[in-house]
């Protein structure tokens, strides 16, 4: 049971290093256990001085800024193809129907062109319906979500485990990259979205692994610590419970004026506690099942250490 550990997410700075907070995931022992694991991070400054541009969540805005620019990255986007899948059955539906009515014109001019435009129609139709369906059921019990990840793994080549070697030497720990992920950059705040698969856990032995860094401008530093932020944490632990259905146990914490704590499900603040929702996925549809606010719960821990990082 995932509430039997605490302290899963550890943020760290060093004194040689204090605009760099180090994202640590701790108890990998555990996360083993589940089919995946998530990790989001949302941090908003407080600060008027300070901005979107002011931060970065690395390596994963490097990888994101490569993949704009048309650059080689360890990450390739992720192409849904279920809008193809619909207008391929909607251009078999039209096939069968001339089979069915006209099996001689089946391979006429025509009804060539109609299955080409049933295809075309179906992927135009799908588009346009799962945005109506995102719409439709936002405020449900049933939800038909939006895709978490835009960003999928390369597979490993050779030279990643010499990437890996070198990393443990720069982080002084192990190194762990999502099998996907996404980055939003908005105007005031960052989001990195990170899935991580059974495989990508038992890829190592030890029982945490550095997974992110957050960089702030060295001279805004001091303006970003005093006026304060929000740093919020999504720990979602998911059990497959058959080849289609998807157990989550997600659990929510912030960091907010040093403070930690979550927002219950009335919208207030509540120190030193843990928002827990269960939820269920098949596929894109997302049923939320049940909530709790746990109290005396501390999902994240943040100190600085005293040795270079």
């Amino acid at each position: 049971m995932p509430l039997n550990q605490s302290n899963y997410i550890g943020i760290e700075s060093s004194t040689a290093f204090p605009y760099i907070f180090d994202v640590t995931l701790h108890h990998l022992d555990l996360c083993k256990q589940y089919h995946s694991v998530e990790c989001h991070l949302v941090l908003y400054p407080y600060s008027r001085k300070v901005d979107s541009d002011d931060i970065a969540f690395n390596p994963f805005e490097e990888y994101v800024k490569d993949l704009a620019m048309h650059k080689k990255s360890v990450y390739v986007p992720i192409n849904d193809s279920f809008n193809k899948v619909f207008g391929i059955l909607l251009g078999v539906l039209i096939c069968l129907v001339f089979l069915y009515f006209k099996p001689s014109d089946l391979v006429s001019v025509e009804s060539v062109v109609s299955i080409i435009g049933a295809y075309l129609a179906g992927k135009e139709v799908w588009d346009d319906l799962e945005i109506w369906l995102v719409r439709l059921t936002k405020n449900s019990r049933l939800r038909y979500i939006e895709p978490y990840y835009s960003f999928r793994i390369e597979p490993n080549t050779t030279l990643t485990a010499y990437a890996n070697f070198a990393k443990r030497q720069r982080y002084g720990k192990a190194t762990l990259l999502p099998s996907e992920m996404d980055f939003l950059k908005q105007s005031n705040s960052q989001t990195v979205r990170l899935f991580f698969s059974h495989k990508d856990l038992e890829s190592l032995d030890e029982t945490s692994a550095h997974i992110a860094s957050i960089f702030i401008k060295p001279h805004l530093l001091s303006d970003f610590e005093q006026t304060g932020y929000l740093l919020g944490i999504k720990l979602s632990f998911n059990q497959r419970k058959s080849f289609f259905r998807t157990k989550h146990l997600e659990l929510f914490q912030s960091i907010h004026n040093q403070q930690h704590g979550c927002i219950n499900d009335t919208q207030k603040w509540i120190p030193d506690a843990v928002f827990c929702r269960h939820t269920y996925t098949i596929g894109r549809w997302k049923f939320f099942s049940s909530t709790q606010t746990i109290n005396n719960y501390s999902l994240l821990t943040n100190n600085k250490s005293h040795t270079q990082q």
